[in-house]
């Protein structure tokens, strides 16, 4: 049985989750911001306190954290459409973007096939946008969505970044938005599961435009990464040589095991990754 005690102050909340009498996980203290300016000061005070958005991956950990920051109260739940991008609030969950009608054919539906097949709806309706790419997990569906479709990364110190630039990005900042350009172009997504509801063992996305192909390959188990030779095989041959193309991704790129499957499986499995893609986008 599970239960949650909350004390409150004037400026924080503790909170303990004790199950079968051990703490999985603690807050000694929640910090509360109002503005995404007062949270970026909060974080550069308390520089081990984790940033709480949906919470959906913290929840799983077993430590007590001396301090923690709520990003609740920021105004920073939005899905919407301007004239020339899309944009996404750090705090719409994963379930606002799968709803979010204008992106549901764009670029094939790609950001919305990133997290619809994310666990459950509950989960979805839990865990934010923002804590999904601040948190750069390998396994992640949307990352490489995200890339595919030359999304960027808007921080409150470090400004508008691509996120390929943002996987990189080291500094302590607060993540405010997604913005995606509005360039409708040919993309396929993909997560390979052993069975619905699981971790995925290997992500992928390709994007095709005027300029040639993209192959991005994620669950390596490594964050999100392109792949450089096969995307330029594709581009200089076309989508024809997916064949080879999978055979360079299993090549260029490192791969690894773990408890969710073996570097041998994910090498031979990402081969038939770039010609599904391939022929998805093809089509």
């Amino acid at each position: 049985m599970i239960s949650v005690f909350l004390w409150l102050s004037s400026s924080s909340v503790s909170i303990s989750i004790p199950l079968r009498g051990q703490i999985m996980l603690a807050f000694m203290k929640v910090l509360q911001p109002k503005t995404v300016e007062e949270a970026y000061e909060l974080a550069t005070k308390n520089k081990t306190a984790p940033m709480l958005a949906g919470g959906c991956w913290l929840r799983l950990g077993r430590r007590t954290w001396p301090a923690v920051i709520d990003m609740a109260s920021l105004d920073l739940r939005y899905v919407r459409e301007e004239d020339n991008e899309f944009v996404i609030g750090a705090m719409a969950t994963q379930g606002d973007v799968e709803r979010f009608e204008p992106l549901q054919q764009f670029c094939g539906g790609a950001v919305v096939k990133g997290v619809k097949e994310i666990l459950g709806i509950q989960f979805r309706n839990t865990a934010t946008m923002g804590g999904s790419v601040a948190s750069r997990f390998g396994f992640s569906d949307i990352i490489p969505a995200l890339m595919a479709v030359h999304a960027d990364i808007v921080t409150f110190k470090g400004g508008r970044m691509s996120i390929h630039d943002y996987m990189k990005y080291r500094e302590r900042d607060i993540l405010v938005e997604i913005r995606i350009p509005k360039v409708d172009v040919p993309v396929a997504v993909e997560a390979l599961r052993i069975s619905r509801g699981d971790f995925p063992v290997l992500t992928g996305a390709l994007r095709r435009d005027d300029k040639g192909v993209e192959v991005y390959i994620g669950t390596r188990p490594g964050v999100p990464q392109l792949a450089e030779k096969a995307s330029a095989l594709l581009s200089e041959k076309g989508l024809s040589a997916a064949k080879e193309a999978g055979q360079l991704a299993s090549e260029e790129l490192v791969y690894q095991s773990n408890s969710h499957a073996s570097k041998e499986y994910r090498m031979e499995m990402v081969k038939a990754m770039v010609q599904r893609l391939a022929k998805e986008v093809a089509q």
